[in-house]
């Protein structure tokens, strides 16, 4: 399955499920999938939020938690979630305030299990 489609199954399977990006810790898009009259730009959310991730890795590491896994972000106009897939590589998803988180991190988890198998290949 290529990544545009695991964004797409992610972001439509998702009732208010706005965007979807594959990021490199380096900053990088590998893909990226907006839903129709969705206007963000995800890879500018993704660059901006993955700045922090390092800073949150260490904090984890420091304070012996283990790997960082995933960030849930709450605005009033919408939620970010980052799930990280690897060393090198994270999914963002953006959904409207009204869409359920819980659902959204499952079907997060299961394009990030997807994408390693990508990865891998």
């Amino acid at each position: 399955m290529a990544f545009i489609e695991i964004l797409k199954d992610l972001v439509t399977g998702l009732n208010g499920g706005m965007a979807a990006t594959i990021m490199g810790m380096d900053g990088l898009s590998l893909e990226h999938f907006s839903a129709p009259k969705t206007h963000y730009d995800v890879d500018l959310v993704a660059v901006e939020y993955g700045k922090v991730i390092s800073e949150i890795k260490n904090a984890a590491e420091v304070l012996s938690l283990g790997e960082l896994e995933e960030i849930v972000v709450k605005t009033p106009l919408a939620d970010v979630i980052l799930q990280v897939i690897s060393p090198d590589y994270y999914i963002i998803l953006v959904i409207a305030q009204d869409v359920s988180v819980g659902k959204a991190r499952y079907l997060l988890r299961r394009a990030a299990a997807k994408t390693r198998k990508e990865l891998a290949q």
